[in-house]
């Protein structure tokens, strides 16, 4: 399935649920990206029809929210690391509410 991160973030846990990240909003680590940004990324990742942006809980939901609103499909916010959610209070928390994040995202 075919993903639009905010940050290089999820490398794992792409290869682990075979999720194919075609591009990332961040033009380089760290760097907020620009609407003219957005827009080329917009463009460049319309032939691979991403189904979802996703994003860490303690990153700024602009950008995200902005090339969700523009692409038709939903972000998915996720805890990133144990106790980054009420959910998240262990591994198995943590992978458990990712994946409902994930899932939840798809309906």
């Amino acid at each position: 399935m075919a993903v639009v991160v905010q940050h290089k973030a999820y490398p794992y846990l792409e290869d682990w649920l075979g999720l194919k990240e075609v591009a990332a909003l961040e033009p380089k680590p760290g760097v907020e990206p620009s609407v003219a940004d957005l827009g080329k990324l917009l463009g460049e990742v319309a032939a691979n029809r991403p189904r979802l942006v996703i994003r860490s809980a303690y990153q700024s939901p602009r950008a995200s929210e902005w090339f969700a609103r523009e692409a038709k499909v939903p972000v998915v916010v996720l805890p990133f690391t144990v106790g980054g959610d009420d959910r998240a209070k262990d591994l198995f928390g943590l992978f458990d509410d990712t994946v409902e994040r994930l899932l939840a995202g798809l309906k």
